[in-house]
């Protein structure tokens, strides 16, 4: 190991060989000598040695103390001073320069042995706490959090760069400045100051959550952190660390994801899982202190018109408008929120029976008189309303729900602009709840496979022209007791509640799956064209052309061996869509029949727009042919009109022989009815 290296810095040369001789005999490195201050700043720039031996006391314009501390400044070098005076004025002179010990002449071989060992492990064991300093310095730099330390007065001692930009306080400002002063911490909620006089004992840190740091400058931060103490010497608390991190944008960002999930994006109401929320809190809140508190559901009426014939925009600037309405004739002790669509829901808090009414009719005339406006054209609005007194014996919100849902439902049946009061006993809210019971049945028989299809056979009037047999494909639900169920028990439950969409899709799967069973038995049901039907929601459905490709895909089906089957009322109340829809099906292969005609619109116009096949003659007309004049009359111009757009032409509800034979005559080109065959099971 190499030894340590040794400037001396002595004005008289016997001393400074006697000093080198001592020094080499301990094992040290003498590099060089100097006799003047300003050469000992040169050597020691030039050697930059372990240790430098300065007389105090040196010829030339700069004595030893000044060259000292000039090598201190600049080399940090350790110095001991060499010195044959001990007065007081020299040796606080000394102390400026920070020696690392000082040697009387004559020397004592010992004293200097020593003196200069202590100075170097001392100048060693500084040197590694400078070290440890700068990578602490660094580190509390670099870090993303506020760091600040103080003594046990609470005096600032160090800011690092984040707590002095979070604060506004330069380091040298903030200096011996109490930290209640300078960090200004208060509960963001009851605004008490967080850094008290004093602290409590204990040695574990003190956290702090959500506070609020206002800096010098008024800025305003929400910020975490934590006050730990400084324990030095027999666990003595010498100081404190304030830790805080700036948390304002995470706090931000919580609040408008909060925010986003319990409002509705549109209107800035609370949303229908908020609401349910506060439903639910105060139907407990009923059971143990009581009370009267009342749910009004709002529905718009004919919405659908606006939304359909203006756009989206539109209607979604019309749900805004009522939005302002409510919130405006509501107290800010209510909740209101939009529950999906068109609906809108309000929870009038401490409110009777009898003001909620008047509540709904002031929200009923505002909306009412409210002028809603686009491209110049108005569009009045009115608004169907139910409301549900809520009390002790409430104990489930579904069944709340339900109960609002039934009295909004009653109100627009009963022709819109309309307020209902839920009656529990009332003859059309038993009858609403019996058509509730059926969603629960249908629903039951998706999951369980309790649905059967069964078909009624179309026949052609004239074989001698070719046409292609037809079966139309039904569907019936089985009971838990075996016993078939017609479709007009359920079906009208499905579509007022959406349920149809998914009894359609059902309907497809299983008559594809029978159809590839029957062709690979070789059935002869199978030369028929099976006619499955499709409800209007289906029509909307984007995603049903691909259910249609995943389901013959799977099956293996033949497209020209299907026919889709839509009402007249479903294609005109949806034209584009209805059209857009059956175009992109007959492109693979489908045909289709629309049913009811002369039930509805009657247009021949919009056929020319539609691309169907089939033209199924409306069965309320048909059946009284063989009677009327007038239905016969309407039946031939019907086919008439159906036979030039080249389509061609089914008459249903052919109940006997006599109206088979008038349907022949006129020319129609099927037939389909009890008269011909009766509906039965598919095989």
């Amino acid at each position: 190991m190499e030894s340590e290296r040794v400037l001396i810095v002595e004005d008289e040369k016997i001393i400074a060989l006697d000093l080198q001789r001592r020094l080499e005999r301990f094992g040290y490195t003498v590099c060089d000598s100097a006799a003047e201050g300003e050469e000992a700043v040169r050597k020691a720039r030039d050697h930059r040695p372990d240790i430098i031996l300065m007389d105090i006391m040196l010829a030339g314009a700069v004595d030893g103390i000044e060259a000292a501390k000039t090598i201190k400044r600049e080399l940090q070098i350790p110095v001991i001073f060499l010195t044959a005076y001990a007065d007081e004025r020299t040796l606080e002179r000394a102390k400026e320069a920070e020696p690392f010990g000082y040697i009387l002449k004559p020397f004592k071989e010992r004293e200097l042995y020593t003196t200069i060992d202590i100075a170097l492990y001392k100048h060693k064991v500084d040197k590694s706490l400078k070290k440890q300093e700068r990578l602490f310095s660094a580190i509390l730099h670099s870090v993303n959090d506020g760091i600040v330390a103080t003594g046990i007065d609470m005096e600032i001692l160090f800011l690092n760069p984040i707590a002095a930009k979070m604060c506004g306080w330069t380091e040298d400002d903030a200096r011996g400045r109490s930290a209640q002063s300078v960090l200004s911490l208060v509960d963001s909620r009851s605004l008490v100051p967080v850094v008290p006089d004093t602290l409590p004992g204990g040695g574990h840190p003190m956290f702090f959550r959500d506070v609020m740091m206002k800096s010098r400058h008024g800025q305003t931060f929400i910020v975490d952190g934590s006050i730990t103490k400084i324990h030095q010497i027999e666990n003595e608390t010498e100081g404190y660390v304030f830790a805080f991190r700036d948390i304002s944008e995470l706090k931000r960002m919580s609040e408008t994801i909060d925010y986003q999930a319990s409002h509705d994006g549109l209107t800035g109401l609370s949303n229908r899982e908020e609401f349910a929320l506060k439903l639910s809190e105060l139907i407990d809140e009923l059971k143990r202190n009581g009370g009267r508190h009342t749910l009004i559901e709002l529905d718009i009426d004919r919405f659908k018109v606006v939304n359909d014939t203006c756009g989206a925009m539109a209607g979604d600037e019309l749900l805004r408008q009522v939005a302002n309405v409510i919130q405006s004739l509501t107290q800010r002790r209510d909740f209101s929120a939009r529950l999906g669509g068109d609906e809108f829901a309000v929870i009038l808090r401490d409110c009777t029976l009898e003001d909620s009414l008047h509540v709904a009719k002031r929200l009923q005339d505002a909306v009412q008189n409210h002028k809603f406006i686009w491209q110049k054209s108005l569009f009045p609005i009115t608004l169907s309303i139910g409301v549900v007194p809520l009390s002790e014996g409430d104990q489930d919100i579904h069944a709340v729900l339900a109960a609002a849902d039934d009295a909004c439902y009653i109100a627009k049946e009963e022709g819109g602009n309309r307020i209902s009061v839920f009656q529990r006993s009332e003859e059309k809210y038993v009858q609403r709840r019996g058509q509730m019971e059926w969603i629960g049945r249908i629903n039951e028989a998706l999951e369980r496979n309790m649905f059967r299809l069964w078909f009624q056979p179309i026949e052609p009037l004239n074989p001698e022209a070719g046409h292609h047999a037809k079966a139309e494909i039904l569907i019936r639900m089985q009971g838990d007791d075996g016993s078939i169920i017609s479709p007009g028990s359920f079906i009208p439950s499905a579509e007022r509640y959406g349920l149809m969409p998914m009894i359609d899709r059902w309907v497809l799967d299983n008559s594809v799956k029978t159809w590839r069973r029957l062709k690979d038995e070789g059935h002869p049901i199978i030369d028929r064209l099976f006619t499955v039907n499709l409800s209007g929601p289906t029509l909307l459905d984007e995603t049903f052309v691909e259910y249609v490709d995943l389901v013959f895909k799977r099956y293996e089906g033949s497209p020209a061996s299907f026919c889709f089957e839509i009402t007249e009322t479903a294609a005109i109340q949806n034209l584009s869509y209805a059209s857009n829809f059956m175009g992109r099906l007959k492109d693979k292969g489908f045909t289709f029949s629309l049913d009811d005609f002369g039930s509805g619109f009657s247009s021949f116009n919009y056929l020319k727009n539609l691309p169907v096949d089939y033209l199924k003659i409306d069965g309320s007309i048909v059946q009284n042919i063989d009677e009327s004049l007038v239905n016969y009359t309407m039946v031939d111009s019907i086919n008439s009109m159906g036979h030039v757009l080249g389509l061609k032409t089914v008459g249903e509800y052919a109940k006997n022989m006599a109206i088979v034979d008038r349907l022949r005559r006129i020319g129609v080109d099927y037939a389909q009815g009890y008269a011909l065959a009766e509906p039965k099971p598919l095989p």
